[in-house]
């Protein structure tokens, strides 16, 4: 059974939701970008689908959309914070992958959404 919240309770509950999004975003290394969660998002993404979760800048901005530069530019400021790190090279292209800490700061995410509950227990 799925109970209706009125507007303010809604309101409170998914502004309650996003503060404790962006303290995981934060421990996840993402730093409240928009353009380094969606890559590092996409970096998670792959480690639930790939054996061997591993991305080029190509493969990266083909996905996403953002430019070669500022992938790079993210890749480095992931990198800088552990979420995501050089995994090899092929030839001259540099492969990444999300590291044991950054999937597990995106499980804290995925875990934090599963888990909402509205106040007073009521699902939303």
């Amino acid at each position: 059974m799925t109970l209706c919240l009125d507007v303010p309770d809604r309101r409170f509950a998914a502004l309650r939701l996003l503060r404790d999004l962006r303290q995981v975003d934060q421990r996840a290394g993402v730093k409240n970008s928009r353009i380094a969660f969606d890559v590092a998002m996409l970096f998670y993404e792959q480690a639930q689908r790939d054996a061997v979760p591993e991305l080029s800048v190509d493969q990266i901005a083909a996905a996403t959309g953002y430019s070669g530069p500022t992938i790079r530019l993210v890749l480095k400021r992931l990198a800088s914070t552990g979420a995501v790190a050089p995994a090899r090279r092929l030839g001259k292209t540099q492969l990444y992958a999300m590291t044991p800490a950054g999937i597990a700061g995106f499980d804290g995410y995925v875990e934090a959404i599963l888990g909402f509950e509205a106040p007073n227990g009521r699902a939303p």
